[in-house]
């Protein structure tokens, strides 16, 4: 039992010190182009039919191996496994948020869509060892109501992850209409 004890300590110490060093980068992109998915009022996106409204979620979501160019434009992750050291990147397409509303210096109708996100690292036992909260992620101001959009989270290992299987909680959250959705992702990391 004291092993057990002292090997999760040392797990948590370790990644203790990764948070406090560690770098995530969430950025957000949008394509400024309207999509194919209808919409009703202009106060929700991601419907798939004019009467429809959807719930603030995640419509697809995967890991990667580098950064996406684009809605749709990225190079899928073939495991959840990742080397001590290696950025863990996973691509989100949330669907269902909302759009805030503001005017350009003529007066203009802009929308505005404003993302946070937080994420939580723990064991396969439910131990929560590190995480961050209310991380930014880039606000899109447009002329249009863009429908597709994505957010490419990267976990940057600064200080390498102990070798083990993790549960990471990756929490989005729709400024504009103050809902939020989580991704759960079961990860391992291990030596090549």
């Amino acid at each position: 039992m004291l092993a057990f004890v002292m090997k999760l300590f040392n797990k948590l110490v370790t990644l203790m010190a990764i948070v406090i060093s560690m770098s995530t980068m969430l950025s957000i992109y949008a394509y400024s182009g309207q999509s194919a998915l209808a919409q009703t009022d202009g106060a929700v996106t991601g419907l798939s039919a004019p009467s429809q409204v959807q719930t603030f979620r995640s419509a697809f979501d995967t890991f990667v191996n580098s950064e996406p160019l684009g809605y749709g434009v990225y190079d899928e992750k073939d495991s959840s496994t990742f080397s001590p050291g290696e950025e863990i990147i996973l691509y989100i397409e949330p669907v269902g948020f909302e759009y805030g509303t503001s005017t350009d210096e003529d007066d203009d109708s802009l929308y505005t869509i404003n993302f946070s996100a937080d994420f939580v690292i723990s064991d396969t036992d439910g131990n929560v060892l590190t995480g961050q909260q209310g991380l930014p992620v880039s606000e899109i101001i447009s002329h249009h109501q863009n429908k597709e959009v994505f957010i490419p989270f990267t976990i940057t290992q600064t200080t390498p992850f102990p070798v083990g299987d993790y549960v990471i909680t990756y929490t989005i959250h729709d400024s504009n209409s103050g809902k939020s959705f989580d991704i759960v992702k079961e990860i391992t990391i291990a030596e090549d």
